[in-house]
């Protein structure tokens, strides 16, 4: 009787057990994502890469995203287009995106910070080839230019203030377009240059010489943040699809680190910047996760560009970085 029961109460776990198995096997996962387009204004900036490689690896894909490049002129179109509700992500520097809040609190949501560290400059003071300036303690009553916009006017102001130089009294700024900085410093419009990657490594393989590199982060901040990527706050509401995102730009900033060879390959083959420039220049340190610390670093950001009347009151970094839900 014993041998019996025990039998059939093997017969009951078995077949248990198998419908167990065929139920798990059968079971699709649940899906949460969506499918939807992204527009971006294709400002063909360098600091739009993890942009660039999700695309060209198929990131964006399996994550049923479909970017939308959107054609503009230049960085200042680019936020226009994005406040006007024609794009819904945009890559941008801390300075402006610091007075789109100001204006308007509560507007953006930030994610995807960027750095330029001193180990691996990317900011410059050049000079021509035959300059007679041999450093920086000769800019004293010198022309020094930089590229159009607010925010390089600044960071220019700041770095000369640090090195003891006073606007109009010490030296003279000028400001040129992005396109035209490199032949107006050739040309003798000013005697240096101050200006960023790619055009410092441009300017360099056309035989300007560096006077000091790393300019931000010596006399600015260090490491100095850039920028970041931003979105609107309503977008960011929307927690799958920015999970989606941010899931798509991880996996493109690991294969930044991991193939950076091939990176720089895609950098050159979505940019205007020429393959050699982009083999060699300065890349971007894309912060996935910012710590306490980059926090508190970006602030400290926020602080120098009020002091620098830059920026009529302060903006609290903390409360405009998105936290991947």
């Amino acid at each position: 009787m014993n041998n019996k029961r025990t039998i059939i109460m093997l017969a009951v776990i078995a077949i248990a057990a198998v419908v167990g198995f065929l139920v798990y096997k059968n079971q699709k996962p649940v899906d949460n994502t969506v499918a939807f387009t992204l527009r971006v204004p294709n400002t063909k900036f360098m600091g739009l890469l993890p942009l660039y490689v999700a695309d060209e690896r198929g990131y964006f894909a399996e994550n049923k995203i479909k970017i939308e490049w959107v054609d503009v002129k230049d960085p200042g179109q680019a936020e226009k287009i994005f406040l006007s509700g024609h794009a819904d992500l945009n890559g941008t520097t801390f300075a402006n995106l610091l007075q789109v809040e100001i204006r308007e609190p509560g507007t953006l949501s930030l994610f995807i910070p960027t750095y330029e560290s001193a180990d691996k400059p990317g900011s410059y003071f050049l000079v021509s080839a035959n300059s007679p300036i041999q450093s920086i303690a000769d800019l004293k009553g010198k022309k020094i230019g930089t590229y159009a916009g607010p925010s390089q006017k600044a960071y220019a102001q700041i770095a000369l203030t640090k090195i003891g130089l006073t606007v109009d009294k010490d030296y003279e700024l000028i400001q040129v377009a992005s396109s035209s900085q490199i032949q107006s410093l050739f040309g003798g419009v000013f005697d240096v240059l101050f200006t960023v990657e790619p055009y410092g490594s441009v300017a360099l393989q056309k035989g300007a010489r560096k006077l000091e590199d790393g300019v931000r982060t010596k006399y600015i901040q260090n490491p100095f943040w850039v920028g970041a990527f931003e979105v609107k706050k309503e977008f960011a509401k929307d927690t799958i699809r920015m999970n989606q995102i941010v899931s798509s730009m991880n996996k493109a900033i690991q294969f930044i680190k991991t193939n950076e060879g091939d990176a720089r390959k895609i950098l050159s083959k979505r940019t205007t910047i020429d393959t050699t420039v982009a083999a060699n220049c300065f890349l971007y340190n894309w912060i996935t996760t910012p710590s306490d610390k980059d926090v508190i670093e970006m602030q400290g950001l926020v602080k120098k560009l009020v002091d620098a009347k830059f920026l009529e009151k302060e903006v609290d970094i903390n409360t405009m970085l998105y936290k991947k839900q």
